[in-house]
């Protein structure tokens, strides 16, 4: 996707195995636009062909699968299900989740720049759901069940090719497991979530003071592979704290002890936790401490020159219609929104409907004063009644059409 990606306005991603509703395109984008959030991320494991048959094919009354729990795995990273262990039934309007899907998920595409895949975390399946939904999460994304079945899962049945040696059946090359791959990759989730049980207590107060406890400590290592992320590692829009209480989990501590899942428990009430907009979504937690010492580098999407939803008309995030919004003062709407998008923060108490006659009148008084002189001036000149049209004279700057160039057109080379 890195240099494929150019100035599309939506992505999403899919599993191979995967039907489409009836119109899903369209579906997709209205179910989207329905929850007021620019930082929106639709997502949740698809339903199965054999369910949307039963259920009546793409009704207007659905049950849409939604994923609730959240488990503790053996060495402390939380998990998801990849089958969805609840329904959303009746839903009006997409539901704000603690989870999400590798299976779908919708988004605009600074959500693929902002928080691109790790090229690092392989070989994992379920590890890596949870942590990537930490970074998104903390920087500024939600995820939202949507109130209709946008895509499925096929029934059919697939070779199992992963984690096997050899050839299959027909002579396809199976998947190989990689256990030193796997290793590195669970270890990396673990340096992003601050799980690390099992050192000394000296060397974990360390952690608490920006990677002291000596040049070559482990927590100064654990401190500085937790910079080095960069992109691939949390924001700073929310903390990690305010997700597990968001999530309704707890991490092991030092003594691998404290850890628990939620039981799918809260699934229903989520309630949306507010931010700080001014910080950029591509703020990474440890930009401006010194703490790296080789960061990864950012990968370079060539073909897409948007802003990453930082500035401008990216700068509407709150989900409107959530309880969170409604809440909020109206001094941390201004703070939070700008006094663009603040109407109770507003410095003009003028109606639109005034400044638009005022408008008029003012149109009005150039005509008579300029536009009308000037054609009586040329008709005197020419000595006969003119024809000449009153849209002003006929040396008036003339509106230039810029023409954008096609997409065909501009630089391919590092396609």
């Amino acid at each position: 996707i890195r240099k494929v990606l150019g100035n599309e306005e939506f992505c999403m991603q899919i599993d191979a195995a995967t039907d489409f509703a009836q119109g899903w395109d369209n579906l997709a984008v209205t179910q989207w636009m329905m929850t007021g959030n620019e930082y929106a991320v639709l997502s949740n494991v698809p339903m199965s062909d054999k369910e949307r048959e039963k259920n009546g094919g793409d009704s207007s009354s659905v049950e849409v699968p939604r994923q609730c729990a959240i488990k503790i795995g053996s060495e402390g990273v939380p998990l998801f299900e990849n089958i969805a262990d609840g329904k959303a039934i009746g839903l009006t309007q997409p539901l704000l989740s603690a989870t999400q899907s590798s299976s779908f998920a919708f988004a605009k595409c600074h959500y693929e720049t902002n928080v691109p895949h790790d090229p690092f975390a392989v070989q994992l399946l379920e590890t890596e759901k949870f942590p990537r939904f930490a970074r998104l999460w903390t920087r500024g994304y939600d995820v939202y069940t949507p109130s209709a079945n946008i895509v499925y899962r096929d029934n059919a049945v697939l070779h199992p090719l992963h984690h096997t040696t050899g050839h299959g059946d027909a002579g396809e090359r199976k998947w190989p497991k990689n256990d030193n791959e796997r290793r590195n990759a669970h270890l990396r989730m673990k340096v992003l979530l601050d799980i690390h049980h099992g050192i000394t207590g000296a060397e974990a107060s360390s952690l608490a003071g920006g990677g002291g406890g000596g040049a070559g400590g482990i927590g100064s290592k654990i401190s500085a592979a937790r910079a080095n992320l960069g992109i691939y590692g949390l924001g700073r829009r929310r903390t990690l704290a305010q997700l597990l209480d968001f999530a309704g989990i707890a991490l092991p501590g030092r003594d691998f002890a404290g850890q628990r899942g939620n039981d799918g428990s809260g699934c229903s009430d989520r309630a949306w936790v507010p931010y700080d907009a001014s910080i950029s979504s591509k703020a990474n937690l440890y930009d401006g401490t010194g703490t790296a010492d080789d960061l990864d580098p950012e990968p370079i999407f060539p073909l897409r020159t948007l802003p990453d939803a930082t500035g401008g008309q990216y700068d509407h995030p709150f989900a409107m219609g959530n309880a969170a919004w409604d809440e909020m003062t109206s001094a941390q709407r201004k703070l939070a929104s700008g006094d663009e998008f603040s109407r109770e923060g507003s410095s003009s108490d003028v109606p639109y409907s005034a400044v638009f006659l005022l408008w008029i009148v003012g149109l009005y008084v150039w005509y008579g004063t300029f536009a009308a002189k000037n054609i009586n001036m040329n008709r005197k000149e020419v000595g006969v009644r003119s024809s000449y049209t009153h849209h002003g004279p006929r040396n008036s700057a003339r509106k230039i059409n810029a023409t954008k160039i096609p997409l065909s057109e501009r630089t391919l080379k590092n396609v």
